[in-house]
């Protein structure tokens, strides 16, 4: 499949064109339409090839979505790189504006679950939603009283000398207010045992805290449109190391079945928000 390059497409959202066109002032990286129709012909390409022979018939389904999806009538799918796109303006269209108003009253963090970790093949039946009411309940009773947002994604660790080691990794990319007592109290709760000693021998970090320097960067970054992988190897010391940077997963069997997971998510599912409105 070669997706021919969109000239004269009309958006089914223009308004969020004006929001992306926007955002390209101070993100120029910030992908276009067409820059998301040609990663979904990467996308097509794992599902059809590479799909895993268990769920071959989800596979083809998930492909044939991302095949028909179009700027003017979108699939709506999570494993889709436009309808990703789509999501992310939505986000930002509605949460830029508040944040700048209150940055200095707001802090990134990143939550990681490290008890939470699984293999390749039980990707597909873990369930995310026990993870997501189980921090909800935590953020709740700690009592944050301003909006916490953000978005869910995960990491593929790719142990490139032992792949019965690999594993991914769920966590949470959030922007919450910058209360120290409360942050405190949060950092404690994900520094318990089960959580901090979960990789025997391995460092973990699983809170981290950073102040926002570009708004619409960090947004952009809390709700993403494909999980990535990092490699660890053995270095010339035979020393256990870790890629500093992540990459796009490189067996495209794993990948082809991230994308189905991604596709069993909704939009909501994957956005993190407390002290939010719905609707």
């Amino acid at each position: 499949m070669k997706r021919p390059r969109y000239t004269n497409y009309k958006s089914a959202f223009p308004e969020l064109e004006k929001v992306a066109k926007a955002i390209r002032e101070v993100m120029t990286d910030f992908e276009t339409i067409d820059d998301a129709l040609n990663e979904n012909v990467k996308r097509v390409k794992a599902l059809r090839k590479f799909g895993i022979p268990k769920a071959h018939e989800e596979c083809v389904h998930v492909a044939n979505k991302l095949e028909n999806c179009s700027p003017e009538e979108p699939c709506g799918s999570m494993a889709c790189s436009l309808c990703s796109r789509y999501r992310r303006l939505r986000f930002m269209q509605k949460w830029v504006p508040y944040i700048k108003a209150h940055q200095e009253d707001h802090v990134a963090v990143t939550l990681v679950f490290y008890a939470d970790k699984h293999s390749t093949s039980e990707l597909l039946y873990w369930e995310y939603s026990k993870l997501k009411q189980r921090v909800l309940k935590v953020m709740q009773r700690i009592g944050f009283k301003s909006p916490i947002i953000g978005g869910f994604e995960m990491d593929y660790h790719n142990f490139t000398h032992d792949k019965k080691q690999s594993h991914w990794l769920p966590h949470l990319h959030l922007l919450m207010p910058n209360e120290p007592e409360k942050l405190e109290m949060l950092r404690q709760y994900m520094l318990r045992k089960k959580n901090l000693l979960a990789r025997e021998g391995k460092r973990n970090r699983p809170m981290r805290i950073d102040v926002i320097t570009n708004v619409e960067r960090q947004m952009s970054y809390c709700i993403t449109g494909i999980w990535m992988e990092y490699p660890w190897f053995l270095n010339a010391d035979n020393k256990l190391k870790k890629s500093k940077n992540p990459r796009r997963i490189k067996s495209a069997g794993v990948y082809a079945k991230s994308l189905v997971k991604l596709d069993r998510l909704s939009d909501g599912m994957l956005t993190f928000a407390v002290n939010v409105q719905v609707g």
